[in-house]
């Protein structure tokens, strides 16, 4: 399973590469459009984790800005060991960040830790059943073990979909995969 995970990853990073190159921050903001319509029911206590990109992942900082002018709490992850759950501090933007693991940016260590409701993730592919595949090592399918009452959305190029990520026991699938071109919702079975 190994060794076709591995191959699955290189190919989504060149495909997520390329489809930044090609859609730019316009995918970004067709995104928000299509995520801001699933959260509008939501009510707006709810604390919505979302993630500073890295690399090619599809940028949310619009979303972000559209989430908190909605009145939403917003929260990033902090990685704080190799194996453990991701922990979530309360951010708004023009809040400071900080350099944390795997070059990510996460908020001080003075922001209050809290739980989300909702969980905005990257990925590096996606499929039918809307299981991610991300970076290998775990964090957010052991914070959704940890929390399984979390409702996570994945955020992505429509170009990271594979048929399969070859998923495995500890994988969990999200609620849906928001893309420029849509929602994916998981497949009926």
């Amino acid at each position: 399973m190994t060794n076709l995970k591995t191959t699955i990853r290189a190919n989504a990073k060149r495909m997520r590469a390329g489809a930044k190159e090609m859609l730019g921050i316009q995918a970004a903001e067709d995104a928000t459009h299509y995520a801001m319509q699933l959260v509008e029911s939501l009510d707006r206590s709810n604390i919505i984790g979302v993630y500073w990109p890295i690399r090619d992942e599809l940028d949310p900082r619009f979303l972000m800005q559209q989430l908190e002018k909605a009145g939403f709490p917003l929260a990033l992850p902090e990685v704080v060991a190799k194996n453990a759950p991701l922990i979530f501090r309360r951010w708004g933007l023009g809040d400071d960040l900080v350099s944390g693991m795997f070059g990510t940016e996460q908020p001080t260590t003075d922001a209050p830790i809290v739980v989300p409701d909702v969980l905005i993730v990257p990925l590096l592919a996606f499929d039918g059943d809307c299981y991610r595949l991300g970076y290998g090592a775990g964090h957010y399918d052991r914070t959704l073990a940890a929390n399984p009452h979390i409702k996570a959305f994945g955020f992505a190029y429509g170009a990271q979909f594979v048929e399969d990520v070859a998923k495995e026991a500890h994988d969990w699938p999200l609620q849906a995969v928001i893309t420029e071109t849509g929602t994916v919702l998981p497949r009926i079975k």
